[in-house]
């Protein structure tokens, strides 16, 4: 199934958000999971204690820098923690951050975390490599449908500056191609795709 998402995010789903998904899905200890509008909202972020992921790959330096620049300027909220003394500790250049991680050797094996809030939601980074981007959001954190859709508008702002599909997979540490694609979002044809 797929829904048009326009630039700044803004769904077509009026109708569609009152809805009301009565199918309660039993967790693995018997408990109840609450339910979001719609099915296929529970399914995405059905809660197993594990993250969600978003990502863009085959990445480079600048398309990182490009898209935690954006973040910075269209997110509700961002903060930035880093292990480097000669940098700005709230807000460094992002230039400044991954030249301390990876070019400097003593900067290797430590990293930054970068986090950004749409509405009451929380995304966040640990840069792990250049060439794969990663963003992370613990599914308990989307309650209802206006919490899917600040998933939605991140996934679409990380596209579009990075000019490149934006995933949401379950949780791994690198992203595997058998992987079921949850959400996905194309720059090219502004088509937000779930399953």
């Amino acid at each position: 199934m797929t829904s048009g998402i326009g630039a700044r995010g803004e769904t077509n789903t009026e109708e569609r958000v009152g809805l009301t998904h009565e199918d309660l899905h039993a967790g693995e200890h018997g408990t109840r999971a609450r339910c979001l509008p719609e099915p296929w909202m529970c399914d995405v972020f059905h809660i197993d204690g594990s993250l969600r992921d978003i990502r863009v790959l085959d990445t480079t330096r600048a398309v990182w820098i490009a898209v935690l620049e954006r973040l910075r300027a269209v997110a509700d909220e961002t903060e930035v923690e880093h292990p480097y003394p000669q940098l700005d500790p709230v807000r460094p250049a992002f230039a400044d951050l991954f030249r301390a991680w990876a070019d400097d050797p003593e900067g290797r094996g430590t990293s930054f975390v970068f986090r950004a809030r749409f509405g009451s939601v929380w995304l966040f980074s640990l840069p792990c490599d250049e060439e794969e981007i990663e963003f992370s959001v613990w599914p308990d954190d989307i309650l209802d449908g206006v919490g899917v859709a600040a998933v939605l508008r991140f996934l679409v702002e990380v596209a579009t500056a990075s000019q490149r599909r934006a995933l949401l997979t379950g949780e791994t540490v690198r992203y595997d191609p058998e992987m079921l694609t949850l959400i996905s979002h194309d720059p090219v044809t502004g088509i937000t795709s779930h399953i």
